[in-house]
């Protein structure tokens, strides 16, 4: 009996042995591994492979177009250190760090949290993005089965979430907080931030959580999801490194402290996080061969937007969708310029057909000034600026109508977005609200770009 209990013993030993074993080979095998793969090995294969996931923050093809905020970030920074960057697409990031450390990939690029969990098999660059975790639900209208406004009323509500994320240990945290459980929805790592993204919008989930930034890049395409509660601090999101790749991450940290200081950085962050849908634009778009300048234009906006205390991009933005820097050329129903004056505008503003460039400008902006005062019952500035952006393009008129019907329906009179531009579009003014949407754009790129 003894020695069946000795041998039960050591049968039990070796089993917790070899499993313990095995777990700690899952990832020490390769951590500690001799084989060359840190930055010398990467520019001497002139190839720098990142494991991706397939989101606009991470990295996406439309239409034979690459992009991704963080495939144009390392896209540029395999352009510095002379190698080409190629993608591997990741299907389910509960293995991602094994395959890092399998050496399948050199860096991850999964918009990842840094997390103390995450540190004791992966190391981490320096972050290049702070981001809070906010709540997604659908918008009151939308039939949600309750609008949360507090976490508070998470107590007892279902949450989808991916089990392995940063997402599942702050709701886990969150039930300590307010003292009631949560019923938590675990999910496998094939679920990517946005196709939960997907499920609350089709109803197929309630509510989950993701980071804001994705929410925000998201924004356009999920226009009929809310994600302003936030449920947690800010986090640093980072590149994922190998703990034996030291040259590597010191070589990618210097990188990106000197790249976050640029105007291609700031550009970057606007196209992807300020508007509401992915640009096909590039920084070459807004950068000229002359050193920085939007156009040949430049300190006439400038000067004009000084006498009226005005931001010159919103009159940069207005010629570059109308006119495109062309001072004489011609448009539909006559219009004309840089500015593309219908006749009878021109005329009330002192300016025709054969004008000066400088005398088009100083009309432009006294018409854009004229617009802003139109509209100086619109507290929040920016949506004032769209409501100048639309009359600008159709005329005091249509856009008063709108606001009118927009009352008609319970909406806000004056806020653009979701409100006024949603009648609109309604109402056959799709034209009207792209061309904000499109105004818009460029004047917050503009002004990343040309602070």
């Amino acid at each position: 009996m003894f020695k069946i209990r000795i041998l039960s013993f050591l049968i039990f030993s070796l089993l917790i042995l070899f499993s313990c074993k095995r777990n700690t080979e899952k990832y020490a095998f390769y951590i500690n591994s001799s084989e060359n793969s840190d930055l010398p090995a990467i520019v001497a294969n002139k190839k720098l492979v990142v494991l991706a996931e397939n989101s606009s923050t991470s990295y996406l093809e439309l239409e034979g177009v690459k992009m991704g905020f963080e495939y144009e970030l390392l896209k540029e920074y395999a352009k510095s250190i002379g190698v080409k960057l190629e993608v591997k697409l990741i299907s389910n990031l509960d293995n991602v760090d094994l395959q890092l450390n399998r050496m399948e990939g050199d860096l991850i690029a999964c918009s990842y949290t840094i997390s103390k969990d995450r540190k004791k098999t992966i190391d981490f660059s320096l972050p290049y993005l702070r981001s809070a975790q906010v709540l997604i639900q659908r918008l009151p209208s939308d039939s949600t089965p309750q609008y949360i406004k507090d976490p508070m009323q998470l107590a007892h509500k279902k949450i989808a979430v991916w089990k392995n994320s940063s997402y599942y240990h702050r709701i886990k945290y969150l039930e300590q907080e307010i003292g009631e459980p949560i019923d938590i929805q675990a999910l496998e790592g094939n679920y990517s931030p946005e196709k939960l993204l997907a499920k609350v919008a089709n109803k197929e989930i309630d509510y989950t959580v993701v980071d804001n930034h994705i929410a925000v890049a998201n924004a356009y395409a999920f226009s009929h999801l809310d994600h302003h509660l936030r449920l947690s601090i800010k986090q640093q999101i980072a590149f994922g490194i190998r703990k034996n790749n030291p040259k590597l991450k010191e070589s990618i940290n210097v990188w990106i402290k000197a790249f976050r200081k640029t105007p291609h950085f700031r550009f970057l962050k606007k196209k992807y996080f300020d508007g509401k849908e992915l640009s096909h634009l590039t920084y070459a778009d807004y950068l000229n061969s002359g050193g920085g300048k939007l156009s040949s234009f430049d300190k006439l906006f400038k000067k004009e937007a000084k006498k009226y205390n005005m931001e010159w991009h919103i009159i940069g933005a207005i010629v570059q969708q109308e006119s495109n820097f062309t001072p004489y050329i011609k448009g539909k129903g006559g219009a004309f310029g840089l500015m593309q004056f219908m006749p009878g505008t021109g005329k009330r503003y002192g300016v025709h057909a054969a004008s000066s460039p400088a005398s088009q400008i100083k009309a432009g902006m006294k018409k854009i000034v004229a617009d802003f005062k139109l509209w100086n019952n619109i507290p929040d500035y920016h949506q004032r600026i769209k409501f100048v952006f639309a009359t600008y393009n159709a005329g005091h008129s249509p856009i008063e109508k709108a606001q009118k019907r927009a009352i008609e329906k319970g909406l806000n009179p004056l806020v653009w977005d979701n409100n006024v531009e949603v009648v609109l579009r309604k109402r056959k003014g799709k034209r009207i609200a792209s061309y904000v949407k499109e105004v818009y754009h460029r004047y917050q790129t503009l002004k990343s770009l040309y602070e």
